[in-house]
Parts: structure tokens; C-alpha cells; sequence
């Protein structure tokens, strides 16, 4: 009986140290690892992001009322983020660390050159004619094009079409809040700027997209696509050219967006892919720990995820969580 309060005694003498030695821890901005270890060291993946799914026609008339309300000057890009229900508007998460929005350009509009440290990528959803411009080539988009704009290059959009043009923005802008890295610049200093145009009509595509490139030039990085804009009409086509393919159990055909230069991704963040469900296909259900934003090109289904079923159509957008 002594021993076991003389344990007791020195258990709670211990105790009392150590909540003092946290304390002038706690005072010099230090935390003991092993308090907190089982929030660094999860035995399963603790994952925030919710499925959801954003409806085309419910979508578009918001997108159509903005372009009455607010010019793109004043918006500086005129987008509707799509915000994860998990999440406040402030975090930019719409699934994981990806962000994605809705942009909106109407006829004789332009949106400034700007730059920024988060990679973009863009889908377009609807229209034909409206053009997006980087580091000195503009490229001319039509629906389904996939178009980049790496990391702090100069690039500006305008419309010289009679329809509107609206595509899914998509950036790892999350990624570079949280790495203490995001930041923005208009080009020349001030407003009403763009870039000059010192590139021929998809130069890109014709310098590196071709399987050839040029013995004499060096793309300005490796670690982005120079290719600026992936052509829906040869996309399809290759998609299309494989469906008799026994494809991927988990994904039917799938093909990956790819650097010319190195084969992988076509940004350093984030990759891409364009995926063929065939009529009447049912993939098996699978897990990944990548976030992932699907975009509908054309047609209709259902997606199965967690417990819930979640239908689309064309124009439609759903999130996965990891």
C-alpha cells in the first residue's frame, strides 16, 4: 500500500513537471511531437472535402445574370467559384487543394493580362471564337479545347465572337496559399493592359505538339506543357479511335492530357485526363488519394460514390474527394 502511493505520489509529481515543461514550451512556439502525433500520423486518411456535384442549368443562369451585374474589368475575371460544402469561400477549396470556377466572357469583352504564381488549366464548356493569349501566342478556343496557362506566365482572354464564352477554370490555388506562395500581378503596372501578341496562331502546337520539336529552341519550362491549347477535335478523335479497347476496369477509356517534353503531367500540381464511359459500361468501384474535379463533355450517367449516387449530364460538375 505505501509503494503503490509513493507511485501515485511520483505520477502526479511527473504530471505536474511536465504540464510545466509544456507550458515554457508552449511560450517559445514549440510543441512536443508526441502530443499531437496521432494528428500527424493517422492509422486512416481524415478527409475533409465532400462529394457534390454543381448542375449545368442550375449553373449557367447565375453566370448569365453576373455578365449584367459586373464587367470583367471590375471583377478583374468574372467567375463563380465553385465551393466545396465543406468549406467557407475564403479557402478557394473546391475539392482537396483544387480550385475550380466557372468564367463567363461575352462578346467584345477582354480580361486583362495578368500573373500569378497558381497553375491554370481551362475546359472550355460553351462557345466558339473567344481567345486566351500566353506569353505572346493567342489561341483561338472552341468547346472541349483544353487550354494551360503555367504559373506566372502573362495571359489575358477576350471575345471577339457574337456569343458568349464560358469555361471551368482550374487551379492548385489552395496548394499555393498554404505553401505561403500565392501572389498576383496586372501586367505593365495598371489596368487596361495586355500583352503583345509576338507568336503565330498556335505556335506552340505546331513547335512542340507535333512529335517533333526544333533543335534550335528550348521550351520555357519543363516542368509545365508548352503546348497552350489541346484541341477538342483531335482529343475526341483519339479517345474515340481506342473505344473498342478493353480500357481501364475502374475508368473505361482514359486518356492523359501529357508533356511533349517529359511525358507526365502537363502541370507540375496538377494532371489531367479525358475519360470515355461506352453506353451501357459499368466500371468497378475503386479508391484513390488524389481529389478529383470530373467535368461532363457530352452524354449522361451516374456516378456512385460513398453511398450516394449522384446523376449528370452534359455541362455538369462533380467532385471526388481522396
Amino acid at each position: 500500500m505505501a509503494r503503490g502511493a509513493a507511485d501515485r505520489t511520483l505520477s502526479n509529481e511527473i504530471q505536474a513537471q511536465r504540464e510545466q515543461f509544456y507550458e515554457q514550451l508552449e511560450a517559445q512556439s514549440i510543441e512536443p511531437l508526441w502530443r499531437v502525433l496521432g494528428d500527424a500520423a493517422p492509422k486512416e486518411p481524415r478527409v475533409q472535402s465532400l462529394a457534390h456535384l454543381w448542375a449545368w442549368r442550375d449553373v449557367r443562369p447565375y453566370m448569365m445574370k453576373a455578365s449584367d451585374l459586373v464587367t470583367p474589368q471590375e471583377a478583374e475575371r468574372r467567375v463563380l467559384m465553385l465551393i466545396n460544402p465543406a468549406f467557407k469561400s475564403t479557402t478557394f477549396r473546391t475539392v482537396g487543394l483544387i480550385y475550380a470556377g466557372i468564367q463567363l466572357i461575352m462578346p467584345g469583352e477582354t480580361a486583362d493580362s495578368h500573373s500569378h504564381t497558381p497553375n491554370a488549366q481551362r475546359f472550355i464548356i460553351e462557345g466558339d471564337g473567344a481567345y486566351t493569349a500566353v506569353e505572346g501566342e493567342r489561341t483561338v478556343m472552341s468547346k472541349g479545347d483544353f487550354v494551360l496557362t503555367p504559373g506566372w506566365t502573362w495571359h489575358d482572354h477576350g471575345n471577339q465572337s457574337g456569343k458568349p464564352m464560358i469555361w471551368l477554370d482550374g487551379l492548385d490555388l489552395p496548394f499555393a496559399i498554404m505553401s505561403d506562395a500565392n501572389f498576383f500581378e496586372d501586367y505593365a503596372g495598371g489596368d487596361g493592359q495586355t500583352q503583345p501578341i509576338y507568336r503565330q496562331p498556335d505556335d506552340s502546337h505546331h513547335r512542340w505538339g507535333r512529335n517533333l520539336r526544333p533543335t534550335w529552341d528550348q521550351p520555357f519550362s519543363t516542368s509545365s506543357t508548352p503546348v497552350l491549347n489541346y484541341r477538342w477535335a483531335e482529343s475526341r478523335a483519339a479517345l474515340h479511335a481506342l473505344r473498342a479497347e478493353n480500357g481501364s476496369p475502374y475508368d473505361g477509356i482514359i486518356l492523359q492530357y501529357t508533356n511533349p517534353i517529359t511525358g507526365g503531367s502537363t502541370l507540375p500540381t496538377i494532371s489531367a485526363c479525358l475519360q470515355l464511359l461506352r453506353k451501357d459500361e459499368h466500371t468497378q468501384s475503386h479508391r484513390h488519394t488524389s481529389s478529383t474535379v470530373y467535368h461532363v463533355a457530352e452524354g449522361e450517367g451516374r456516378s456512385l460514390v460513398g453511398e450516394s449516387e449522384y446523376k449528370w449530364e452534359e455541362g455538369d460538375t462533380f467532385v471526388v474527394p481522396s
